[in-house]
């Protein structure tokens, strides 16, 4: 399985998919600091909102012949979010893989506090295309698969884990 090196994911991308938020109070634990499952949720209204814009929603593609699980999922918290903070959420990298055509894709994120620019937290998920019927790998469906390769690995390293 393909991995983004951490540090690669920091780095500015020319076409990364942004949404702003505020880190909530049910976002927080008992110290006040985010609570890690959900820096991975964050990530994942991000992935959603991205179907969506790309013209697959996924209320409508789960009902479809394909479903794309994640498989995988991991996070570097880089320094601490707090309620009331406001982030930027971003989908920085896609690689598809792991042969052609591609049947998964990682997905590489970058949280980033907007009162100071730093980057607090970088994630990613991989994804694995799936029939819904079989429960096999598919391919990723052609648009979808242009719209992950819109932000290539460019920027990124990285690495076999």
């Amino acid at each position: 399985m393909f991995r983004f090196e951490r540090d690669a994911l920091r780095l500015p991308a020319a076409n990364a998919f942004t949404r702003e938020r505020p880190i909530r109070f049910q976002d927080v634990d008992a110290a006040g600091i985010i609570f890690y499952p959900r820096a991975l949720e964050l990530c994942h209204d991000v992935y959603v909102e991205f179907l969506t814009e790309v013209g697959f929603p996924l209320h409508e593609s789960l009902a479809g012949e394909w479903i794309a699980p994640i498989r995988h999922a991991e996070a570097d918290y880089l320094r601490p979010l707090r309620f009331g903070d406001h982030v930027e959420i971003a989908m920085v990298a896609a690689h598809l893989g792991p042969a052609a055509p591609p049947s998964e894709v990682t997905i590489g994120y970058r949280l980033t506090s907007l009162s100071d620019g730093e980057v607090a937290i970088v994630a990613q998920t991989v994804h694995t295309f799936l029939d819904r019927k079989s429960f096999r790998r598919t391919p990723i469906p052609d648009g979808l698969e242009r719209a992950f390769g819109a932000f290539g690995a460019a920027n990124t390293s990285l690495s076999m884990g």
